[in-house]
């Protein structure tokens, strides 16, 4: 049976191999090899740059197309984290090269077959660093008198680093000061900026520190001397006005002479010309010369304004509330019906208060039936006229519809008893109007007294029979 059963291996490994073949070719048929290019751009990653080199271009390693040949069902789930494209950097020099791209594929049955392009080109320049020593630039002019010491700086020298090519470029680290009219010293933290040799920012380097704290000292020269101007004026404004603020520009001046020691004797003050502002009732400027010592010069002139205003007093009126904006058919009930306001303004405006000067609204715009608390609003007829308070500050307001009014018909009254038996009277007989004889003319009384005519009036009742 052994030897049956050798005899007839040769065939069961030939049946074998041909099942084997049968299962690929169905296989192949279910899910065959395609090949197709990938449908995004793969990124490439540059690798490995040595320590002491920088890349000048590109700057990325850019992207790239992938051709595979996988099978249906791989190509189906392929995605772009599964593909690889990289460049490798180690040991290359300063200068251009052309680096080949190396591409990969994380998935099973799948090969590369190419890929475009199949390299790139950089640029690398050697990575250097130098010393900068930083120059201060100052710009502006200081005040009159005044002059800049050395400038000290907290950092004296700064870094430069970057490639080759720019850090040669640098010619200068610069900050730039701004003294315009100073009188003080000077100090700030600035920014250092590299120059090259037309005076432009140099690109592509950095610096470290970035900044360096300067400080300028300011000092003022001999024979100069800084005083304050004192506003002279004379004369009193119109009656009922009063001098609310005197200002001068400037304030400050500075005087110079050549003997260092008349300056330095002076008072801190020099005094203007006198400003007369009699009868005003406006504000005044005038520009108006200083007095100034004999030998010492300074400015011709300075600005005096002199701000003249009404002397404000305080009345108290009583005003009733006039209601405004309260829709057709509703009522309204103010709780109280007056107020009183307290007013500012000039004296003679207030002697001459009439009604319509001052008046007192309830606004009850879009307001319906309800209950409210409502602020009034006091309306000025004068713009120098001014409520400092009202007297109370909220209005009840009842608003409700209307009634309205009842006709109302008269009733006779009911008499009883006895009627009363009428008692004769006489009857005065007037005489014609009496003559008035005229008199001076009468002084005006109030509204509510009656004048009496001057003159002689007769007048007799004779009884009747």
């Amino acid at each position: 049976m052994a030897r049956r059963l050798w005899e007839n291996l040769g065939t069961f490994v030939l049946a074998l191999i041909v099942a084997a073949m049968v299962w690929v070719i169905a296989l192949d048929e279910e899910n065959p090899l395609e090949e197709n290019t990938f449908s995004q751009p793969v990124p490439v990653q540059l690798l490995n740059l040595p320590n002491n080199m920088i890349l000048l271009a590109p700057t990325t390693g850019g992207t790239t197309e992938i051709k595979l040949k996988a099978p249906r069902l791989v190509w189906q789930n392929l995605t772009l984290g599964q593909l690889r494209v990289v460049a490798d950097l180690a040991a290359l020099g300063p200068g251009t090269h052309s680096v080949p791209l190396q591409a990969s594929v994380n998935a099973d049955s799948t090969r590369i077959t190419s890929i475009d392009p199949v390299s790139i080109t950089v640029t690398l320049e050697e990575l250097i660093s130098r010393d900068c020593p930083i120059t201060v630039e100052q710009r502006g002019t200081l005040a009159l008198g005044y002059a800049a010491g050395q400038p000290q700086l907290s950092a004296d020298r700064v870094t430069v680093t970057g490639p080759a090519s720019a850090v040669e470029a640098v010619t200068a680290c610069v900050v730039r000061v701004t003294l315009d009219n100073l009188q003080q010293d000077f100090s700030s933290s600035l920014t250092v900026r590299p120059v090259d040799a037309q005076g432009n920012t140099a690109s592509r380097v950095t610096l470290t520190p970035e900044t360096t704290t300067v400080t300028v000292p300011v000092i003022q020269q001999e024979g100069y001397r800084n005083v304050t101007v004192l506003p002279v004026i004379t004369g009193t404004v119109a009656s009922g006005y009063q001098v609310t603020s005197v200002s001068v520009v400037p304030q400050v001046i500075t005087l110079k002479s050549s003997d260092a020691d008349v300056v330095t004797s002076l008072p801190g003050f020099v005094s203007t010309t006198a400003l007369d502002v009699t009868g005003a009732t406006a504000d005044v400027v005038r520009r108006v010369a200083l007095v100034l010592p004999e030998g010492v010069e300074g400015p011709d002139s300075v600005l005096i304004e002199v701000n003249v205003a009404a002397i404000e007093f305080s009345l108290t009126v009583q005003r009733n509330l006039d209601i405004r904006g309260l829709a057709p058919g509703l009522g309204a009930i103010l709780s109280p019906d007056s107020v009183d306001v307290i007013l500012l303004g000039p004296l003679p405006l207030l002697d001459n208060l009439t009604l319509e000067d001052v008046r007192v609204v309830v606004d009850l715009d879009e307001l319906t039936s309800g209950t409210y608390q409502i602020t009034p609003q006091v309306l000025l007829l004068s713009d120098q006229l001014r409520a400092e308070n009202i007297l109370p500050g909220l209005i009840e307001v009842v608003i409700a519809p209307a009634s309205p009014t009842p006709t109302i018909t008269p009733i006779p009254p009911t008499v009883t008893g006895t009627p009363p038996t009428a008692t004769p009277s006489l009857t005065p007989t007037r005489t014609p109007r009496p003559t008035i004889t005229p008199g001076p003319s009468p002084t005006p009384l109030p509204p509510s007294s009656t004048p009496t005519p001057t003159g002689t009036a007769t007048e007799t009742e004779t009884p009747s029979p």
